[in-house]
């Protein structure tokens, strides 16, 4: 039986667990596991899989940990459409599954997806869109606080570290509450696509830059 300690991911490594797979299923999906490790063996920076079966008595379940050396390159294999194409057929065979990432990759990941999900599609999107996406709500949103403060007068007799503070305050709170599920939303094709390929990743990054240059003649037209 799998040790607690084994199956809490870091950064790097990503549990994938199965239930439900029967005994006639068993050596199908140990065939398929093989075909998946031939398939990550490719990545830059694979290391090892360690695959833990189950136990009779003890626990029912199969937990695969896939451990690469850096989150990047854990992130280039899961947006891989290699895996893409090898879940899909794990899916058509054996059901959904759970899997979990490792702890926060960007700090930015509760602003589009639970860290744990039971479909093929990875949980966090790759951090480059997290940041682009971020700022695609930051940048208005800031800029109209900024505006709409100004325009008030609210705050003017006040020391810039109390403005600042806050300033930030209000900032957090639209992007938690309001702006960010908000851009999850708008730009989920983007960001969380069924296979991530080269033409949607374009389309994707056309767009967002459009909607900074929007933004910003807007703004430019109101200062």
């Amino acid at each position: 039986m799998p040790q607690q300690s084994d199956l809490i991911p870091d950064a790097s490594s990503i549990v994938i667990e199965y239930d439900g797979i029967s005994g006639d299923q068993e050596t199908q999906f140990r065939q398929w596991q093989s075909d998946i490790q031939s398939g990550v063996r490719q990545f830059e920076g694979y290391l090892r899989t360690d695959v833990f079966p189950p136990v009779k008595g003890a626990q029912s379940k199969w937990y695969i940990v896939v451990h690469f050396d850096t989150p990047a390159h854990l992130s280039q294999w899961l947006d891989s459409d290699t895996r893409h194409y090898l879940i899909s057929i794990g899916k058509r065979r054996f059901g959904s599954y759970r899997y979990h990432i490792g702890r926060g990759l960007t700090g930015l990941e509760s602003w589009f997806i639970g860290r744990s999900n039971t479909e093929a599609k990875r949980s966090n999107p790759p951090a480059w869109k997290q940041n682009l996406a971020v700022l695609f709500g930051l940048y208005p949103t800031v800029m109209i606080e900024t505006l709409v403060f100004s325009q008030l007068r609210l705050m003017a007799s006040w020391a810039l570290p109390y403005q600042m503070f806050i300033s930030n305050l209000v900032s957090c709170s639209l992007l938690t509450w309001a702006v960010m599920p908000f851009v999850s939303w708008l730009l989920n094709f983007w960001l969380k696509p069924p296979l991530s390929t080269a033409r949607v990743n374009l389309i994707g990054l056309l767009l967002v830059c459009v909607g900074y240059g929007l933004m910003v003649a807007v703004f430019r037209c109101l200062v």
